[in-house]
């Protein structure tokens, strides 16, 4: 008698329990279902906004254009320093083992002179050149004043 009492008050203190949380349920059921349909709204990309980027064109300034026969006329020159000191001082270090033989450097100046813009704005510009069929890039960048000067190559 005595496991009987106990089961029944063990059975009954469970049905409260599962009642007590099906009351919970179709609340939080309906806030689950409130909550994917804002996430919905929230992610969803405005008709207004392309789905392919707008491809710019990208244009060569005066000052790029300067900045590349600075380039062009320090790679002809066969000298190391005068390359390196159209870097960013920060950046001169990544070159310390920079040893192109004048050939090479006239190589480089003749396929600056022959670049392809791939991308710039006000603050970056990169180029596109071949050498012995190879294509590589190049890059110039400032840091807002207006100074370009040649970042990587």
């Amino acid at each position: 008698m005595n496991k009987y009492i106990i089961f029944t008050n063990v059975l009954n203190n469970n049905l409260d329990l599962v009642m007590k949380n099906l009351k919970v349920f179709p609340k939080l059921f309906i806030s689950g279902f409130i909550l994917a349909f804002m996430m919905s709204l929230l992610t969803h990309c405005p008709e207004s906004n392309p789905v392919i980027p707008v491809d710019e064109t990208a244009v060569e300034t005066p000052a790029l254009k300067q900045l590349s026969d600075e380039v062009i006329n320090a790679f002809k020159s066969g000298s190391k320093d005068a390359v390196l000191n159209l870097l960013y001082d920060d950046y001169k270090f990544i070159y310390d083992d920079f040893d192109a033989t004048t050939e090479q450097m006239q190589k480089f100046a003749e396929a600056i002179n022959k670049r392809k813009i791939i991308f710039a704005n006000e603050l970056y510009a990169e180029y596109e050149i071949t050498i012995d069929e190879q294509t590589y890039t190049i890059a110039y960048s400032n840091f807002g004043d207006g100074n370009w000067v040649l970042q990587r190559f």
